[in-house]
């Protein structure tokens, strides 16, 4: 199974995709901005995408990843990946494609001196990821909402 590098046109099925993901509505302003984002970054330094074609125009699986740039530490560079969106379309799932995306994206995020990934699972993905050998971080949180204010 081969990924090929997604390209600025594959942007509005990739937003599609990843809007599948997250459980979101798949129209609407969000989906638009996620689309203009990935258009304009696709085919950077910093940003990629590997998809897989479905049998008609759409595609069956993507992977989306972003390079950061972030202070070393004792396990890590400070370059470090963050895999955005991995998801396959319900109808094409167990045929390897998850993996051949993911992959593809783990080899682009290397490439550009990643020594640290990370990624958030769900319980679908876990055995795939840890094959890979992605092990669980218990330390990870997050703050959402801005502006940040301190009572």
């Amino acid at each position: 199974m081969n990924a090929r590098s997604a390209s600025p046109a594959d942007a509005e099925e990739l937003a599609r995709l990843h809007a599948h993901m997250v459980g979101a509505d798949i129209t609407g302003p969000w989906r638009d901005q996620l689309a203009d984002h990935l258009r304009v970054r696709l085919g950077g330094h910093r940003l990629a995408a590997f998809v897989v074609d479905g049998p008609d125009d759409g595609l069956a699986a993507c992977a989306i990843g972003v390079v950061h740039q972030g202070l070393p530490g004792p396990d890590h560079g400070g370059v470090f990946g963050q895999i955005q969106t991995v998801v396959t379309e319900e109808r094409f799932r167990r045929r390897g494609y998850g993996r051949a995306v993911t992959d593809a994206l783990i080899d682009w995020l290397t490439g550009r001196g990643c020594t640290l990934l990370n990624l958030t699972t769900s319980d679908a993905g876990k055995t795939l990821y840890a094959s890979l050998g992605f092990t669980p971080n218990a330390r990870a949180m997050r703050l959402m909402g801005t502006p940040y204010h301190r009572a």
